[in-house]
């Protein structure tokens, strides 16, 4: 461990000891599950000072009725998760996995919603207030069933229960919505897509099966083309995805799948929008000579329920565009 990271700890140390010292005796009562008996959590304070140390939670927390005082780079936040708007005024905390103890300090939350990415710092953290660990949904192999187990987890924090089941309700019918729609139209649902991120012109992140992605697009009855048939032939099954569910590929491994539709997910960057659309190997796949291109719009693929609802919702207008042949990059 560096110097860097002993610093902080030591302003946590002596910042507001007896007020830590109070916090973490009640630390037990923040480590709720969906379990937890409602007279326990009747008698336990909600919290209401509440620091999240990830975007993706910070966008459930918001679905829940509830506004974080600290989340790391509110930019950022907004430019990648978008709804539920994020309000004015939340704090700072600096990066993802390398937060301002100082600012942390002060901000003296009551509650703070980490992940198990923050495991090699969360003892420097419980010492400025109790923690509750949610997130491990990116990287179940059944993601949507464990982010609605974790949204229940984190209602559950805030003795507001109904809040979720609400959340989770609306998301069911929404895809469920969707899902009665194509049906009525099978045409634009019987070809398969790739879901798929432009992370320069020679590569895309695609996003098959142990991701949310997958799970929606199972939901609403869209193939994916990443994960292949059984009958398919070994070299069109070998897309392999990491426990989150993607896969960084090579542009070439779409003519393995020439006849699925692709969605690109937003933003895409106008450099390579540019240097993509010259690409004579783009051009010359199927998808983009027969305008089965649409771009979707930012989306956090990783995100909550509403990123979620948001997905699907978008998927629809997309097999509609590339349906009626307006498919096609800006």
């Amino acid at each position: 461990m560096t110097t860097a990271l002993f610093r902080p700890a030591n302003v946590i140390r002596h910042a507001h000891s007896a007020r830590r010292r109070a916090l973490l005796g009640r630390a037990t009562a923040w480590a709720i599950t969906c379990a937890v008996p409602l007279r326990a959590r009747a008698q336990a304070r909600v919290p209401r000072r509440v620091v999240v140390m990830n975007w993706e939670l910070t966008e459930t927390l918001l679905a829940l009725g509830h506004a974080p005082i600290g989340i790391p780079l509110p930019s950022w936040y907004s430019s990648t998760i978008v709804a539920p708007p994020l309000p004015r005024g939340v704090a700072d905390t600096g990066l993802l996995y390398q937060p301002n103890f100082e600012m942390l300090v002060a901000l003296a939350p009551d509650l703070m919603i980490v992940t198990p990415g923050h495991a090699s710092i969360l003892p420097a953290l419980q010492r400025i207030a109790p923690t509750l660990t949610l997130g491990a949904y990116m990287s179940d192999a059944h993601p949507y069933a464990r982010l609605c187990e974790e949204t229940r987890a984190m209602a559950s924090a805030f003795d507001t229960d109904s809040r979720a089941s609400a959340l989770i309700d609306a998301t069911t019918q929404n895809t469920q919505a969707v899902e009665q729609r194509l049906g009525l139209q099978p045409d634009r649902t019987r070809a398969p897509v790739i879901v798929a991120e432009a992370i320069d012109d020679r590569h895309l992140r695609v996003y098959g099966s142990g991701s949310l992605f997958d799970d929606m697009l199972r939901g609403i009855g869209v193939s994916n083309a990443v994960n292949p048939p059984a009958s398919a032939n070994h070299a069109t099954a070998s897309w392999t995805t990491n426990a989150a569910g993607s896969a960084l590929v090579p542009l070439q491994r779409l003519t393995e799948v020439s006849h699925a539709g692709v969605l690109l997910i937003s933003p895409l960057q106008p450099d390579v929008l540019t240097t993509l659309k010259k690409n004579p190997l783009w051009r010359a796949l199927p998808a983009v000579r027969e305008r089965r291109v649409a771009q979707l719009p930012v989306i956090a693929p990783y995100g909550g329920l509403v990123s979620m609802q948001r997905f699907v919702t978008a998927v629809e207008a997309a097999l509609d565009t590339i349906s009626t042949g307006r498919g096609g990059l800006a």
